[in-house]
């Protein structure tokens, strides 16, 4: 099973950044506490700071990207301080974990395993590593050449040239060949960003105006339950309304009981509190109350409880407005101070 510093190591070998041993020695002047290595990046964990023989690498900090040593205190005039650990040629282990996990990302896309779940480093199959690896080679060779872009042609006035562009060109070219490379893999292997999908178009009804579910297809003699595709439907267009009110987005799952508590603060003497779901903001139309409970803790604080059962919860749209109020006991006057979408995730079912 692959993992994040198996592919690691696999990147590294690929780009020649290969980590290696240093010592260095300091004979300090009492004047400050940063010591810069010659060496950089370094790994940070393996790094150990002795000073007069004795450990103290719990009281440093290190710089892994500058390879600078930072100390908790400025040692004595005359301390003997001493350096030891791993660095790099061109990348700290951050930075090449993010490297990584963006091609993880990236190259399993929507993919999922055959039991329908999403793809991800857990459940990598062993087949795809290499490629992966290619793949953050590639990113990599790209953030290389970013980096040499801003270098400039050298000319001397003895006639010596350097021509620091070169090395741009170099990685480009080196940036293709990966590129090339990974997509060759992918096609052949039929994984990743050049994999060939077949995908099932959703139709709608003509009586109801809903799309019709979608369904695995199944074994004559399989008598297991359906299994329900997941196909996302179109936005046609769609775009988030700003509302006025911002008190943050709840998220439930469809045929799932939905509990979530609210802190707020105010003087409410004479009011009573409502929680329902609308809509839209603003408008008359409830299509659900919340069961609500409030907690007085004292100091005119509050706790609020908003829940729904799973039944409720599953009939309810994708999108809806959650609306927290007061309401004057004598006038009625009802306030909304608290509100935001409300998102209802669907969860597919089975059909018996």
């Amino acid at each position: 099973m692959a993992t994040i510093s198996t592919l690691i190591e696999r990147v590294r070998l690929e780009l020649g950044d290969l980590g290696k041993s240093f010592v260095e020695q300091f004979m300090v002047d009492g004047t400050t506490n940063r010591f810069k290595i010659d060496l950089a990046p370094l790994d940070g964990p393996t790094v150990i700071v002795q000073k007069n023989g004795i450990d103290i690498s719990s009281a440093s900090w290190v710089e892994e990207s500058t390879g600078v040593i930072v100390l908790e205190t400025v040692p004595a005039d005359g301390d003997l301080l001493t350096v030891s650990g791993t660095y790099f040629r061109y990348f700290t282990p951050t930075e090449m974990s993010t490297l990584v996990t963006t091609a993880i990302t990236e190259h399993a896309g929507r993919h999922v395993d055959s039991a329908g779940r999403q793809i991800t480093i857990d459940n990598l199959p062993s087949i795809e590593e290499y490629p992966v690896a290619v793949y953050a080679t590639t990113l990599a060779l790209y953030t290389l050449a970013t980096d040499a872009a801003f270098d400039i042609d050298i000319a001397a006035p003895d006639g010596v040239n350097i021509p620091r562009s070169e090395r741009y060109r170099q990685l480009m070219e080196m940036v293709q060949t990966r590129k090339d490379q990974y997509r060759e893999l992918c096609s052949m292997l039929g994984i990743g960003l050049y994999t060939i999908d077949v995908l099932t178009l959703n139709r709608i009804s003509k009586a109801t105006g809903r799309l019709i579910p979608v369904y695995n297809p199944q074994e004559v003699d399989d008598r297991s339950y359906p299994h329900r595709v997941h196909v996302p439907p179109p936005t046609y267009g769609d775009s988030p309304v700003p509302w006025i009110t911002e008190g943050g987005e709840l998220t439930a799952y469809q045929g799932r009981a939905f509990i979530t508590t609210l802190s707020f603060t105010g003087d409410f003497t004479g009011k009573s509190f409502l929680a329902n779901l609308l809509t839209q903001r603003g408008t008359a139309l409830v299509i659900q109350h919340f069961n609500l409970d409030v907690v007085d803790n004292g100091n005119n604080a509050f706790t609020a409880t908003l829940s729904l059962t799973a039944d409720q919860t599953s009939r309810l749209a994708e999108r809806t407005y959650w609306s927290f109020s007061t309401v004057d006991d004598t006038t009625k006057e009802q306030i909304e101070f608290k509100g935001g979408d409300f998102f209802t995730i669907r969860v597919s079912s089975v059909v018996l």
